[in-house]
């Protein structure tokens, strides 16, 4: 349907889609939480610092309200459902559930649901690796799968075709959560990169090889997490803007360089710029109808652009 950008706040809803970034234990995983009706793919099992941040009230959010999912690797790699299967049928479910009639919805957690968490992209990382032997296993592509006896895939040698098959699986993951109408925060650890003397030459996601400059391409806003303070009193700050090491950007327009109070202040505001009420801002379409409305809002988006 045609609109006016004057009507833009008030008939569509507000979507976010954020790739944080940062080093580890700096507040990633609670400054995610702070966005509506969450549900989290936890590759991380880094749940309990957001009931810690719940619990000591610099989180205001209900317990119940914290849906989420840990995915760890089978027992047995060889024969168990490989990670990445397990995070896709997870995604499926929470979409049906949204599908179930009201009045027969009888589980503690909140039935809708505005914003996925992936937590963290680093984990996933490693998903799609294995997943990637696999199929180039199945396809007689590569019998690197052979040689994996389970756990981080760090000095397994690996075929370029591996490579590949685990970047094309991993960018197809994360456009499926970008098209499901949803609020998407993709957090990762931070990797550095080097020159052949050590000298540090960039900060960036850490994820497979040339996603690390592909995957912020795909996010509206690029953000780095910095924390300080102290132990009982954290102060998590958010860089929006990039410097000489950190290639960051927001779309959004209104957000200062540093923000320093948090994702409570980036709300602030962004209400008060766009005049939207903060209750509007970042809420999502839901169950399977929503997902195929995205897509088709998607699809004509990309058949404009051609």
């Amino acid at each position: 349907m045609t609109k006016t950008l004057a009507s833009r706040g008030e008939t569509d809803p507000w979507r976010l889609h954020v790739l944080i970034y940062g080093p580890p234990k700096c507040g990633k995983t609670v400054l995610a939480h702070h966005l509506p009706r969450t549900r989290t793919l936890d590759f991380d099992d880094g749940m309990l610092s957001v009931e810690w941040a719940i619990r000591s009230g610099l989180l205001k959010r209900e317990l119940n309200s914290v849906v989420y999912e840990t995915i760890r690797p089978p027992a047995d790699v060889k024969k168990g459902e490989p990670v990445l299967d397990t995070a896709a049928k997870i995604v499926d479910q929470w979409i049906a559930e949204e599908d179930i009639p009201t009045d027969e919805w009888d589980r503690p957690y909140p039935q809708l649901w505005d914003t996925i968490i992936v937590d963290s992209s680093t984990f996933l990382t490693e998903a799609t690796i294995v997943k990637g032997l696999q199929e180039n296993k199945k396809f007689g592509l590569s019998h690197t799968w052979n040689n994996y006896k389970g756990g981080p895939t760090d000095g397994l040698p690996m075929k370029i075709q591996d490579w590949g098959v685990a970047s094309t699986l991993f960018w197809k993951f994360i456009e499926m959560l970008l098209y499901l109408g949803k609020n998407v925060v993709v957090i990762a650890h931070e990797y550095h990169a080097t020159n052949n003397e050590g000298a540090l030459l960039s900060i960036e996601p850490d994820v497979i090889g040339r996603l690390r400059q592909k995957l912020p391409g795909a996010f509206d806003e690029v953000w780095h997490c910095i924390t300080a303070g102290t132990r009982t009193n954290p102060k998590w700050y958010i860089q929006t803007a990039p410097d000489p090491l950190k290639k960051l950007g927001s779309r959004l327009g209104c957000l200062d360089p540093v923000e320093k109070e948090g994702f409570k202040g980036i709300m602030e505001k962004v209400s008060k710029f766009y005049k939207v009420p903060k209750d509007k801002l970042w809420a999502a379409y839901h169950g399977t109808e929503g997902v195929e409305r995205a897509q088709s809002e998607s699809e004509a988006v990309e058949g404009a652009s051609i």
